[in-house]
């Protein structure tokens, strides 16, 4: 019995003992985790204090990289410049005396030729938009160039107008700049050059087609006043869209004559009753006038009024050859 109750004292014992010895070692495992996390935060502390202390502006590899970057920035500048500006007219250096040359021969010998072979109405004597040199003075040697350029540009407008099937060509607008027209008088356009019922007129400008200093482009106004029909209109509206000449239309205002879509007032056929072959009585509907049954072809020539600007795009720098265009190296 005496030797039972000494087991079990000696059992409670151990257990006690292995207990405190678990306690002990949680404890020690416990402090043991808590040096390792001061350690860290002291670290982490003196990081902190080491980053506020310093200035990491600016950084010799964050600045060597954005250089890059505006390096790729620019080069799609240039590359989408130089896209726009692609088949630009640019100004022709030549003097007075082949200008005045070039523009007879242009509108002689090219566009007016081209009207008739399309079978396109033009007014009599007409001088698309350059009135003022109708009579073959010649004009400043420093206008030149820009007189060419902007004669070029009239060409083609007028070369894409004639190929979508217009059938009358009644006036064209431009902006006049020359030394004349800034000194005296204003725009005068030649009568004779000008259509019946023209709307339009030339007006001076003398910044037309200019780039000003540090801006992208400069800018030519246009306007043509044409008449077809609305397939005619919409075909223009495509070219112009698709053209390499950078190009905006900033009004069109067409008008057409109503008078085509007037309905004539005949006199109605009463309705009659006929037999039928069963011999049963019948209404006969009365039949429809010509006018009432032609639902086709009642297309209107238009007369239309088309304002454009022409854009021209200041020359890029040179491209890096290195670089393939959108900047990839």
């Amino acid at each position: 019995m005496q030797s039972h109750r000494k087991m079990i004292v000696i059992a409670v014992a151990v257990v006690i003992s292995l207990l405190f010895l678990g306690a002990v070692a949680l404890l020690i495992r416990g402090f043991i985790q808590f040096h390792e996390v001061e350690t860290a935060l002291q670290a982490s502390k003196a990081n902190l204090e080491m980053l506020y202390t310093q200035n990491p502006f600016p950084s010799s590899a964050n600045r060597k990289q954005e250089l890059e970057n505006i390096k790729d920035i620019q080069q799609e500048l240039l590359d989408l410049q130089s896209a726009m500006g692609a088949e630009q007219v640019e100004p022709v250096g030549q003097s007075p005396a082949k200008f005045i040359t070039q523009f007879f021969d242009t509108k002689d010998r090219r566009l007016l030729v081209r009207a008739i072979d399309q079978n396109i109405k033009l007014p009599k004597g007409f001088d698309f938009g350059f009135g003022r040199h109708m009579k073959g003075d010649l004009p400043a040697p420093q206008d030149v160039p820009r007189l060419t350029q902007q004669l070029k540009i009239v060409e083609t407008l007028c070369n894409l107008i004639f190929s979508c099937k217009i059938t009358g060509l009644t006036a064209i607008f431009r902006e006049e700049f020359e030394a004349d027209a800034l000194g005296g008088g204003g725009a005068r356009p030649a009568p004779a050059g000008v259509g019946d019922g023209a709307m339009i007129r030339n007006v001076v400008e003398s910044s037309a087609g200019i780039i000003p200093a540090g801006q992208l482009y400069g800018r030519w106004h246009f306007a043509f006043q044409f008449t077809g029909r609305d397939n005619a209109v919409m075909k223009i509206l495509n070219a112009l869209a698709n053209s390499g000449v950078f190009v905006t239309i900033t009004r069109l205002e067409i008008n057409g004559d109503e008078k085509l879509f007037d309905r004539k007032e005949e006199p109605a056929e009463p309705a009659r009753v006929v037999e039928t072959a069963e011999g049963t009585p019948a209404v006969k509907e009365p039949s429809k006038s010509r006018d009432e049954r032609v639902v086709c072809g009642r297309e209107a020539i238009l007369t239309v009024k088309m304002e454009l600007d022409v854009y021209q795009f200041a020359k890029s720098p040179a491209v890096d050859p290195d670089k393939k265009p959108g900047g990839v190296k």
